[in-house]
């Protein structure tokens, strides 16, 4: 992924699919993932411990949002598409292949991904973004279907404000069919920007999450989420990435969960066409 340039390249720039591919991965880490890092995690060690279970699902829900930042809203500018292959290597031994597809401008962007885990299962992404730059407003909508088979899906919509920070809303519905709301604000920072909010789950409980994304170089950014459920527990995903010149590029992701165990996952990827000079 590129370093971001406001609103519309955090979205090209970044393959948030992926969070489909790690969030699979850490099935066995979380419980219910959003695709997120976009979809449905089973329960790890956590079946007997209800608190446990909750951080876990505010995180695969939080890094859906962080991925999904109203930072990211399309601008009013002529179409393009990118693509991005690659392969990936967890530090569980999982492995396997990805693909994705963006298309931005027009005030709209829209983003369809695949990935292919070592035992052949398949993992999908689709969202659509909009911006209205007159109005400042904008909308998503997202469906990740993970590599078991359960389906997440996304509604929300955002607004920006007086200050010209972003606020959005929404829902976020699992495969069992329950809802979350989520309500954050975006920030552009001196090196990128800053996103804080809260997740509210079916039954109540509230979680905060926290994500800033730093432009480190020309090609490189790093990503750093904090999700602190409504135990105190606390989880975090951090995500360095970097694109070089002729497209290919590396990224590495560190979860730490919130039983303080760690988890990596490390990406190789070509992208096309290759980032402008």
């Amino acid at each position: 992924m590129r370093a971001g340039r406001g609103r519309s390249a955090a979205v090209t720039s970044s393959h948030k699919i992926f969070v489909i591919l790690f969030a699979g991965d850490l099935k066995r880490a979380a419980a219910t993932r959003v695709s997120s890092a976009m979809q449905t995690i089973p329960r790890p060690h956590m079946k007997n411990n209800r608190s446990l279970r909750f951080t876990a699902a505010v995180i695969q829900t939080g890094v859906f949002l962080a991925w999904f930042s109203p930072a990211c809203a399309a601008q009013a500018k002529p179409a393009h598409t990118k693509t991005r292959t690659g392969t990936y290597q967890n530090s569980n031994g999982n492995s396997g292949t990805f693909s994705s597809s963006s298309t931005r401008g027009a005030g709209e962007a829209t983003r369809s991904a695949t990935a292919t885990n070592q035992a052949g299962q398949t993992a999908t992404h689709t969202a659509d973004r909009t911006w209205d730059k007159a109005t400042g407003t904008g909308t998503v909508s997202a469906s990740t279907t993970g590599f078991n088979g359960g389906t997440t899906t996304r509604q929300g919509t955002a607004a920006k404000n007086a200050d010209g920070s972003i606020s959005s809303q929404g829902t976020i519905t699992g495969p069992k069919g329950k809802t979350s709301t989520y309500d954050e604000t975006t920030t552009k920072t001196a090196t990128g920007r800053s996103t804080t909010g809260t997740i509210t789950n079916a039954n109540g409980r509230t979680a905060t999450v926290d994500t800033q994304v730093t432009r480190i170089a020309p090609g490189e950014r790093s990503r750093d989420t904090t999700i602190t459920g409504a135990n105190g527990r606390t989880a975090e995903r951090e995500v360095s990435t970097k694109v070089n010149p002729d497209g290919t590029g590396t990224r590495v992701i560190e979860v730490t969960k919130p039983d303080g165990t760690i988890e990596t996952r490390t990406e190789t990827f070509t992208v096309t066409p290759a980032p402008k000079p």
